[in-house]
């Protein structure tokens, strides 16, 4: 049996009826970069994440970048984030002159709050959790330390819409946060995108402008910004993925209550989620001894997986080269690397082929 990571030609043929007469009324106007439908995009997410303020960019990194060029983070600032993620956490906080330095994560892969105010020094700055899987950081315990510490915190909910902590959205807890609409997230463009959310008018205000050569009327510049604008078919697109996302959310969560099932009473270590989290499942990731030898017995089955992620970014060279050896306070972090393996867990998956993925791992 052959089982898809992904499947996104599926997704595409459950909007296409709907999508294409929409796509076609935007690109009728002529206004590829400047139509209603982003503005009004923007106030949905707003409203779904429960912010005042939602800025449409071009990607998930730009939406770091921004929300730290935003909150006047800059060269020789810290920032405390954790190193199991992908590099664009640490490149943005790069990109903006600070320095990124990692703090271990707990059994759940995310952020150990035990570990922060350890970290903090004179030059930090602000504080990044990263909602890695779909599952969301201990929110409360960080505001309070950021608080405790005159931090700022940005959230990285790249991998978390629609992700909740009793009740309350992620992105909804910090000054800043920022989200990603790349294909493989749980509400995905049909390319790069992605937006900040605040309830800060003055941030909003100034992410606006840096999205546009940082003008802040057409041909004045207020200072030198980017080009990261959202375009309009993008926006219909999304238009209609999100109308549609509480039910794909429902989907992934059924199928990794099968996964659960299926795993109960054996050695694979099924996703530890904390008390009050709502779970969206961007990915369903395991624990596994023999990781790599099990990753190949299910490529010859036929059942596409991927490791989220085999290297750290302390391992990266762009990392090393730049900041150092910082793995020292990792010793969590690089344990699971190791032993993290992503099963399908997208949508369209049927009861038969999560019950064949968990078989095959099973026989492992």
């Amino acid at each position: 049996m052959k089982v898809p990571y992904l499947a996104l030609d599926r997704q595409w043929k459950d909007i296409r009826i709907e999508a294409l007469p929409l796509i076609d009324e935007v690109l009728s106007t002529g206004k590829y970069l400047d139509h209603d439908i982003i503005e009004s995009l923007e106030s949905q997410l707003s409203e779904q994440i429960g912010v005042d303020h939602t800025i449409l960019v071009n990607s998930g990194t730009d939406a770091l970048m921004f929300g730290l060029y935003a909150l006047g983070i800059s060269r020789g600032d810290e920032v405390i984030t954790v190193p199991n993620s992908f590099i664009a956490s640490a490149a943005a906080i790069q990109h903006v002159g600070a320095i990124p330095i990692m703090v271990d994560v707990g059994q759940d892969h995310l952020m150990d709050v035990t570990k922060i105010e350890s970290a903090i020094t004179s030059k930090t700055r602000a504080i990044m959790p990263i909602h890695l899987e779909g599952k969301v950081c201990d929110m409360h315990q960080i505001m309070k330390i950021a608080k405790k510490h005159d931090l700022f915190v940005i959230e990285d909910v790249a991998q978390a819409f629609g992700s909740k902590l009793s009740e309350q959205m992620a992105g909804s807890f910090s000054d800043v946060s920022c989200f990603s609409l790349h294909p493989l997230k749980n509400l995905n463009a049909c390319g790069d995108g992605g937006f900040v959310a605040t309830n800060n008018s003055e941030i909003a205000y100034r992410i606006k402008s840096l999205r546009n050569h940082g003008q802040t009327e057409r041909n004045h510049s207020s200072e030198f910004g980017f080009v990261s604008r959202f375009d309009s078919l993008q926006a219909a697109i999304l238009h209609i993925r999100l109308k549609k996302l509480s039910q794909v959310i429902s989907r992934r969560r059924e199928n990794a209550k099968l996964y659960d099932l299926a795993f109960e009473n054996s050695r694979v270590t099924i996703p530890i989620i904390q008390n009050e989290v709502f779970h969206t499942y961007h990915t369903y990731v395991i624990e596994v001894d023999r990781r790599d030898e099990i990753k190949e017995q299910l490529a010859v089955a036929g059942v596409d997986t991927r490791i989220h992620y085999p290297n750290l970014i302390t391992d990266q060279t762009a990392f090393t080269r730049k900041f150092g050896d910082q793995s020292e306070g990792i010793p969590r972090a690089i344990i699971q690397k190791n032993r993290v393996l992503s099963l399908p867990i997208h949508s369209h998956l049927t009861r038969e082929e999560i019950q064949f993925v968990a078989n095959q791992i099973l026989m492992n």
